[in-house]
């Protein structure tokens, strides 16, 4: 494991590998496509980890498209009383 110069081991970057096959959109791509902004997509991310944030090669910041599916796909289909309940838990969780 790599060292910081005062020995104290480095803590890994907080992405996931980038995934093979383009399988991966910008954080504005993904916005644009769940009808959000980009704040609420970040707060997805780190707040909920619903968004699984990834790193391209040139170390710009993206996010997986299966996770922008899934959650595209669940905003559309559950019922209202699950997305109450999903803000409840989100809002205590925030605490």
């Amino acid at each position: 494991m790599k060292t910081w110069i005062d020995g104290l081991p480095q803590i890994p970057f907080a992405y996931h590998q980038l995934p093979e096959g383009g399988e991966w959109m910008t954080r504005e791509e993904a916005a644009s496509c769940l009808g959000i902004g980009e704040f609420h997509l970040n707060s997805l991310m780190a707040n909920t980890r619903r968004i699984d944030p990834v790193c391209t090669a040139d170390r710009k910041p993206a996010v997986t498209r299966a996770s922008v599916e899934a959650e595209k796909h669940w905003r559309d289909t559950a019922p209202r009383w699950c997305k109450a309940l999903r803000l409840f838990k989100d809002i205590a969780r925030s605490f």
